[in-house]
């Protein structure tokens, strides 16, 4: 009866359920940030832009690649800015339909992207990843302490859920509160974690009830 008891109180240790109910859903769904459609647009369009840059210092240049690198209100007002009857004029016949369609989407995608404030949003995303990835770099020693608990409260109180909550306010963290279908990761990083820790960690909670005795069953 005992061990069954230690066996079921373990299986619910206060650390475990932490980690699986907050700590761990926040960090990975932050994983998923560099996968929304405005982060992924924010960097095809810096490294865009970038490729223009370079190829224009060094003598290449087009009013097609212009057009591919122009940065919104970097360009405007601009007496040599890309136009879009410019860029075809510069391409081979050959090339003109699917050209045409190219730039069309790219300068839809620029409008949608502009419109949903996606460089805004994005800016602030990287910046919520780095902080909930040092959370998680610093998760390691936590956990080898024998009571995580207070780490990991003032993890959650004081880096992750603040992080988090301006993200959400600023339209930058999409999910209330964690990503979908993450239940399998968490399953998986808890169950990691444990089996590297857990033998470090005080059996019970302190502010709980002491286990009964072999001696005090009536």
């Amino acid at each position: 009866m005992i061990d069954y008891f230690w066996e079921e109180f373990m299986a619910d240790h206060v650390v475990k359920r932490t980690l699986r109910r907050d700590v761990l859903p926040y960090l990975i769904s932050a994983r998923q940030l560099r996968r929304q459609w405005f982060y992924r647009v924010h960097v095809v369009f810096g490294y865009a832009t970038d490729l223009v840059v370079a190829l224009a210092a060094i003598g290449i240049g087009s009013p097609l690649l212009r057009l591919i690198g122009t940065n919104g209100e970097a360009s405007k007002g601009a007496p040599d800015a890309a136009t879009f009857a410019g860029a075809i004029a510069s391409v081979p016949p050959v090339l003109l339909y699917p050209t045409t369609v190219l730039i069309l989407a790219w300068v839809i995608i620029r409008i949608a992207f502009n419109r949903e404030d996606g460089q805004r949003r994005a800016v602030l995303a990287r910046s919520c990843t780095r902080v909930l990835r040092q959370a998680e770099a610093s998760l390691p020693t936590a956990l080898g302490n024998k009571y995580p608990m207070q780490a990991l409260n003032e993890m959650l109180e004081k880096k992750i859920r603040p992080t988090v909550d301006r993200n959400i306010q600023d339209d930058s963290w999409p999910w209330v509160p964690f990503a979908p279908r993450i239940d399998a990761d968490v399953e998986r990083e808890v169950t990691a974690l444990c089996a590297r820790f857990e033998n470090d960690w005080e059996p019970i909670d302190p502010d709980l009830r002491q286990p009964p005795k072999p001696e005090d069953k009536p």
